[in-house]
């Protein structure tokens, strides 16, 4: 039954993803054509000046799309979240034979898919500003010099890199949508002011959280003053990131783990639907 969530969800928000990523894509590729057009031709007067404000306007609408390909993914993650599982829709949704984890993480996974969407298309559209042949050639040779580099330990430090961010950034996306989910699933447990109660969650929750980091920090600085210790474990430069990595993974799931059992609890015990 997943799978078919994740079909319906990704039909959904394909709506309105796949428009962004393509008006990006074609923004990058007018903000490079104006670019090129007004080095190689020459106006004069009005003309010019002209010229320069469509470059400018092109540029910046540009930059707009790049920025929205994120603000979009998580104002989209939440709007289907609310409308799908907590107004009218959400009595057809729960009386389907799944359970709330299912129609959770059907969320969290499409949204994900689509910030990872976001990340690729927008580090396509910038690299298409400057990309050229040489440019491209170049690109080859450096990353066949690094392949050629990355052997034995380095080649698996190098992959394990790779897999440490890619858990790292998925828990983030995880977490950024639950932090949204959480009391938006609290707020509509209540029967009056739903969103004015979720709103006021979802403060009381970035406060709740901001303040054990804050302590967490604190508590960590003794240890990371004591040079000694990190001399004494012999850290190499790859273990010192691998540290980080992970402890960030671990901080960061901790979070997600709370915040989605929270979630969960309210769509099974205390959801009250519009």
């Amino acid at each position: 039954m997943l799978r078919k969530l994740l079909k319906y969800e990704f039909r959904a928000t394909a709506r309105v993803m796949l428009p962004l990523y393509l008006v990006v894509i074609v923004l990058a590729l007018l903000t490079r054509g104006a670019s090129l057009w007004t080095q190689q031709v020459t106006f004069y007067g009005l003309g010019e000046g002209l010229l320069g404000v469509l470059a400018a306007l092109i540029a910046v609408g540009f930059i707009l799309a790049l920025l929205a390909t994120f603000v979009v993914a998580v104002v989209l993650a939440v709007v289907r979240f609310r409308n799908n599982l907590l107004t009218d829709e959400g009595y057809v949704m729960f009386t389907l034979p799944v359970s709330p984890h299912s129609l959770v993480c059907s969320k969290l996974i499409v949204s994900a898919v689509w910030f990872l969407g976001a990340v690729v298309i927008d580090v396509v559209a910038l690299v298409s500003l400057v990309a050229d042949v040489a440019m491209f050639q170049e690109m080859g040779r450096v990353i066949q010099e690094v392949f050629d580099s990355l052997t034995a330990y380095y080649l698996g430090n190098g992959v394990l890199f790779l897999v440490e961010v890619l858990i790292l950034f998925l828990l983030g996306c995880a977490y950024t949508c639950l932090s949204f989910y959480t009391p938006l699933a609290i707020g509509h447990s209540f029967a009056q002011h739903k969103m004015l109660l979720s709103v006021a969650f979802f403060f009381a929750i970035v406060v709740a959280v901001n303040m054990i980091s804050g302590a967490a920090m604190i508590a960590g600085l003794p240890f990371l003053d004591d040079l000694t210790l990190w001399v004494g474990a012999n850290l190499t430069p790859a273990g010192v990131v691998h540290g980080v990595l992970w402890g960030s993974i671990a901080y960061t799931a901790v979070f997600t783990v709370v915040l989605y059992c929270i979630t969960i609890r309210m769509l099974h015990r205390h959801l009250n639907l519009e």
